[in-house]
């Protein structure tokens, strides 16, 4: 099992922010594993987020992980 990490509120502002300045339109849906039963919209993925249920736990972890390889230059050599 995964451990569980402590989410701050400033962690949890800048990924709500990642996610809501996007540059995907509107009537673009995502799919997040099989975690959600139908594509959702930008807006639905920050409530997850925000609520920090299962599905908006991944994306924060999708998240950090992302900033992580980010900081470490792994995104910039592929």
């Amino acid at each position: 099992m995964a451990e569980e990490i402590k989410i701050s509120s400033e962690i949890k502002e800048i990924i709500i922010y990642r996610i809501k300045s996007s540059k995907l339109p509107e009537n673009i849906k995502m799919s997040i594993g099989n975690l959600s039963k139908e594509p959702m919209s930008t807006e639905e993925i920050v409530k997850h987020v925000e609520a920090e249920d299962i599905i908006g736990k991944k994306i924060i972890q999708m998240e950090l992980f992302y900033l992580q390889a980010l900081k470490e230059g792994i995104v910039s050599e592929l």
